[in-house]
């Protein structure tokens, strides 16, 4: 009798399925969103609605394309991983960390907001001398409450968190790394997370809170480091706009020129803790190597970014006219 021969799993991606999964995460939501539009004005107009805003901008319907978003990324990993004969754990979900390194994440979480937020500020004050609209970062469902708070930490915190790292730190990192070093691996999926946004204003802080992220994961060895501190961040972000709505309390610290020196020296000051963690605290630097492919780059690493780039720019000029009118 014959034997079946048995199949052969991959431990690690290459930069092809980084380029691969990266275009499927651009052009994927944006075919979700379209769904959800004509789902919108549907019941818009069996309601005798004018507009389908009323629709999308519901908390039911929030909540629900949120989670479908989610699911969409969870989709994305199960599949390609499946149709590629990829093994699920070569995005190196080590739970095996020191309980000092996990307090050493969340510490880095919660000092690398104070240490962007401010810097960021000066970009948005750039973005909004040029013309363009400055919109808040917290979604349309507002955390005014318990209950909506406890919402927001789910849908803005909890689930970006598991999936978007699942795909940039854990697929596309690592993919990348197959052909990149490890500063251009970090570099590179960092910009391919602040493109994803498609946003001007949120092209700066994804990028270089990506930066750390990708780092803490290459220096953990473990996609859970980078899931922790993005949790973490975004925590932050909905609690201190919780208490601003419910107390009135603020980290806002005006727009006098003095802020901008404290916004560029928490900046300079977060990266340095970072130098400095990565050079006492990681002594001994990830020992996996991972072995570089022969070939040219996959040509669909430049396909997906000139799609994002595409995408980036479609919608920054759409802002731009939008505020205009």
């Amino acid at each position: 009798m014959k034997q079946n021969n048995p199949i052969i799993f991959r431990k690690n991606y290459n930069d092809k399925d980084s380029g691969s999964v990266f275009l499927i995460c651009l052009l994927a939501p944006v075919v979700l969103a379209f769904l959800f539009l004509i789902i919108a004005q549907s019941i818009a107009s069996a309601k005798g609605l004018e507009d389908a805003s009323t629709i999308t901008s519901s908390k039911v319907f929030v909540i629900i394309s949120t989670v479908c978003n989610f699911l969409l990324y969870i989709a994305i990993y199960l599949v390609y991983n499946k149709v590629n004969k990829i093994e699920f754990s070569a995005i190196k979900p080590n739970f095996k960390m020191k309980w000092h390194t996990y307090l050493l994440v969340i510490g880095l979480g919660i000092f690398s907001l104070f240490g962007l937020q401010y810097f960021i500020g000066i970009f948005d004050n750039i973005w909004q001398a040029i013309g363009f609209p400055i919109e808040s970062n917290i979604s349309s469902i507002i955390p005014d409450s318990w209950g909506n708070y406890i919402l927001c930490i789910l849908l803005l915190a909890v689930l970006p968190a598991i999936g978007e790292e699942l795909i940039f730190r854990g697929m596309i990192l690592h993919g990348l790394r197959s052909r990149y070093g490890e500063v251009m691996s970090v570099v590179l999926s960092a910009l391919m997370f602040a493109l994803m946004h498609g946003s001007l204003q949120q092209l700066v802080y994804p990028f270089l809170l990506g930066l750390i992220m990708g780092w803490i994961v290459l220096r953990t060895g473990s996609l859970i480091s980078s899931i922790i501190l993005h949790f973490v961040n975004n925590f932050l972000v909905v609690t201190f706009s919780f208490l601003e709505l419910t107390t009135g309390f603020s980290l806002s610290i005006g727009n006098a020129w003095w802020t901008y020196i404290v916004a560029i020296a928490l900046f300079s000051l977060t990266f340095g803790v970072c130098y400095l963690i990565d050079h006492f605290y990681f002594k001994r630097k990830s020992a996996e190597k991972y072995e570089k492919t022969s070939f040219k780059t996959s040509i669909l690493i430049y396909i997906s970014l000139a799609v994002a780039g595409f995408i980036f720019l479609f919608n920054t000029v759409l802002a731009f006219v939008s505020a205009q009118t």
